[in-house]
């Protein structure tokens, strides 16, 4: 959980408020947003009133990215199982409900898209679910289970591996893993 505090600040008539993380970044953050220069602020004193200090809990994570497929298991002949270039990404509903969904390409590209449940441990997001997978050679939708974990390198950076299952006639897996650009 971070800590954040809500800020009013009166400096020439003009009040501004902020929500800022940490409080010490504060003069710079001002600077930034009124575009002032920092000379006429050091001889000022701005009046600065604490309002309210909560809790950040929002988790969601968003990212679209590429990445690679290595088949593990090849029964059902499609792309999960032989493995190829992938796009992937995720969107979230809440703080533990996602989409994640794959495109992999290769001689039978396969589409996918499973609803998935997770919790943040430390600084990983684990998650398993369910969903569908859909081959582009002859349009057989089938039911697939996911499961895996995101771990954001950077604010705008997420990497992730995840392990797919394919049921078709036969049972395709496949290990995927690659960066996203988060939003």
């Amino acid at each position: 959980r971070l800590i954040f505090s809500k800020f009013k600040l009166s400096l020439e008539n003009r009040d501004l408020y902020l929500f800022l993380l940490p409080r010490n970044i504060l003069f710079y953050t001002l600077v930034l947003l009124m575009n002032l220069p920092i000379s006429p602020l050091l001889s000022q004193t701005p009046t600065i009133e604490e309002s309210t200090v909560g809790t950040l809990q929002d988790n969601r994570l968003n990212y679209l990215g590429v990445g690679g497929a290595i088949g593990l298991r090849d029964e059902g002949e499609t792309a999960l199982g032989k493995g190829g270039f992938t796009i992937l990404g995720r969107l979230s509903f809440t703080n533990n409900i996602s989409i994640h969904s794959s495109a992999i390409f290769n001689d039978n590209d396969l589409l996918s898209a499973a609803v998935t449940y997770g919790t943040p441990i430390k600084i990983f997001f684990p998650f398993v679910g369910a969903g569908i997978s859909a081959d582009t050679d002859n349009f057989n939708v089938n039911p697939e289970i996911t499961s895996g974990v995101d771990l954001p390198i950077n604010s705008l950076i997420t990497g992730t591996a995840r392990v797919n299952a394919n049921f078709d006639d036969e049972t395709d897996i496949g290990l995927i893993f690659g960066v996203g650009v988060n939003f």
